[in-house]
């Protein structure tokens, strides 16, 4: 397997002598003639810089200012830490001043920056850069916490949950979830409002399936909704219909925005709310980063809300998504680099189709199991290319989604006649069917595949059917797209999966089995890659997606000390252990935002 291209090209040393003369011509300060090596640290006792500070000068993009005197550190993290800086791949301490990494090297040298105020803390673990999650819905996984959780459920198992909310809930309030996946039950077919009416009693149900792409209603909805027999398809919609064209209960992609004017609305209050426990649950995954794939003006509010009070434990790339969002931000320009890179919101998130699961992809060809449909178009091309160069212009990256093998090629084609190129940074969300011919076109273009390899449990369990042997080859194809020089970037699009946790993330990519270890020996196995394929994937991928790689994506020397713990050295334990290891310590900015040791 190649390794994954690096996003930012390194520079070697190729002249020792003549970079110490030419830091000595810059430098301002006595040089002490030290003998330099390559193999260690040596500290300058004249000037205090290390060789890793010098030499990472040389080999990261960032360009850290050179000081008489190396900073004294806040605190110094002691232990075993995978840094996937290829030049200095492995350190025994860290020293971290103002949210920085300022030396790494042996024990000894680092605490050599130790003063009375320095703190020590030992890392029970092996550090790696802090994992990133290039798509995920913050929002959603605080609202996935608070309802029922229906993931990996049997139909009857779904009912029963249904009726003992019913039953404790106060009459007439909602009952709402998520999760459930018609790809465990027998038969794998989607159910019907009548099924829910049975279980319900005078509630109304609103039970999101697992891509968030449809929604399982009872009668009592429909109702309120005022959904009929003759209620038209929304453009961009479906609701499902039976053979005599009565509404089923499922409404997919556009048609479920028919329920949102009954639903209860969420206020700004239950919104921040939802986001601080979402945060929270990140720190204990071990993520130090998220990509929020899609958010309106209130959510961004509450970010920004958050981070004046010091309240933001996780980074956050927020794409903005939605007409009113979008206009505002195209008429006051992105926000790049709110509180020492905390925020960010210089991204749009556009919808080309819906789900796979949910037979909204949309496909050139019809599904394998529905010869009938197509799927469903999101966006017309005209108001994609508008959007995109309108983007271009301001300075703006645009995020896809596109999930089907037609809209990938629709959301390609848009920015090739837009004159994109590698330096925007476009993105496709999910990118799950890719055709052979259009992996050199991503590569060609520097279109960043956002992927979500915890998709393989879901893809596995009804891909086949849903598109049939000509095509599943299409579906997922990591290692493909990594050998065409596509750029990775690794998410779960959680709560719209079976995962939010990035050891599943890295457990799923390297093995091809779902999050609960399934199916037994892989599916579509060619499509593996190792794990140092992955995690690059989780950290320098997500970094580079979010035009961070100068600060973040690897520890180096300048870059944030942004750093996850886990209980073993993932390159030496075995594949099928990788789902058993465990978050020890979260760091964002040298912070520690989650200890196991206190919890």
């Amino acid at each position: 397997m190649g390794h994954q291209r690096l996003p930012v090209p390194v520079q070697p040393v190729m002249d020792m002598t003549r970079v110490i003369k030419s830091l000595r011509s810059t430098h301002r300060a006595t040089w002490c003639g030290t003998a330099w090596t390559s193999r260690k640290i040596s500290l300058c006792a004249a000037c205090g810089l290390s060789l890793v500070a010098i030499v990472s000068l040389l080999v990261t993009p960032r360009a850290v200012t050179i000081h008489a005197q190396s900073p004294a550190a806040d605190t110094i993290f002691i232990g075993e830490i995978l840094t996937l800086d290829r030049s200095h791949p492995k350190a025994e301490a860290m020293a971290v001043s103002a949210g920085r990494i300022v030396a790494l090297g042996s024990r000894s040298e680092v605490e050599a920056l130790a003063t009375k105020n320095t703190l020590k803390i030992t890392i029970n673990g092996v550090a790696l850069p802090g994992f990133a999650d290039a798509h995920i819905h913050v929002a959603g996984v605080g609202e996935q916490l608070e309802k029922l959780n229906l993931r990996g459920l049997t139909k009857a198992e779904v009912l029963a949950k249904v009726r003992e909310a019913a039953r404790t809930s106060p009459n007439g309030s909602w009952i709402t979830g998520g999760g459930w996946d018609e790809g465990f039950w027998r038969p794998a077919v989607f159910p019907t409002a009548k099924e829910l009416d049975a279980v319900s009693a005078d509630h109304p149900v609103a039970l999101s399936r697992i891509d968030g792409h449809s929604t399982w209603i009872n009668s009592q909805v429909l109702a309120l909704a005022k959904i009929v027999r003759n209620t038209p398809d929304p453009d961009g919609g479906l609701i499902r219909r039976d053979s005599a064209h009565q509404p089923t209960g499922m409404l997919v992609d556009r048609a479920q925005e028919l329920i949102r004017r009954v639903i209860p609305k969420t206020t700004h209050a239950e919104q921040e709310h939802r986001i601080r426990i979402a945060l929270q649950q990140f720190s204990r995954w071990g993520l130090t980063s998220v990509h929020d794939a899609g958010v309106g003006l209130d959510t961004i509010s509450v970010y920004k809300d958050l981070l004046k009070r010091g309240e933001l434990p996780v980074r956050v790339y927020a794409m903005a998504n939605g007409e009113a969002a979008i206009t505002h931000y195209l008429a006051n320009g992105p926000e790049f680099d709110l509180g020492n890179g905390m925020l960010a919101v210089r991204s749009f998130k556009l919808f080309l189709d819906g789900a796979l699961g949910s037979r909204g992809a949309e496909m050139t060809d019809a599904y394998s199991d529905a010869p009938q449909e197509h799927g469903l178009e999101l966006m017309k091309d005209t108001d994609l290319e508008r959007i995109v160069l309108s983007a271009r212009q301001r300075g703006f990256q645009v995020n896809t989604h596109a999930i089907g093998d037609r809209a990938v090629r629709r959301a390609l084609d848009a920015f090739e006649k837009a004159g994109v190129t590698p330096n925007d940074r476009f993105r496709i969300e999910h990118a799950s069917m890719v055709t052979n011919g259009d992996l050199s076109v991503f590569a060609r273009l520097g279109i960043i595949a956002s992927i979500q390899p915890v998709f393989v449990g879901e893809y596995s369990r009804w891909a086949d059917d849903r598109v049939g042997p000509s095509r599943v080859h299409w579906v997922l194809r990591t290692h493909d797209l990594l050998n065409a020089g596509v750029i990775l970037a690794a998410g779960t699009d959680y709560p719209a999966s079976d995962s939010g946790s990035p050891l599943d993330t890295l457990y799923c990519a390297v093995t091809r089995q779902g999050a609960d270890g399934k199916p037994e020996g892989g599916w579509y196995n060619d499509q593996r890659i190792d794990v140092d394929q992955a995690l690059r994937m989780m950290t320098a991928g997500p970094a580079y997606a979010a035009f961070q790689e100068k600060d973040s994506g690897a520890l180096t020397v300048g870059r944030y000390a942004d750093f996850t713990v886990i209980s073993a050295d993932p390159y030496k334990v075995p594949s099928s252990d990788l789902r058993a290891l465990a978050i020890r310590m979260t760091v964002v900015a040298g912070r520690v935002t989650f200890d196991s040791a206190e919890h």
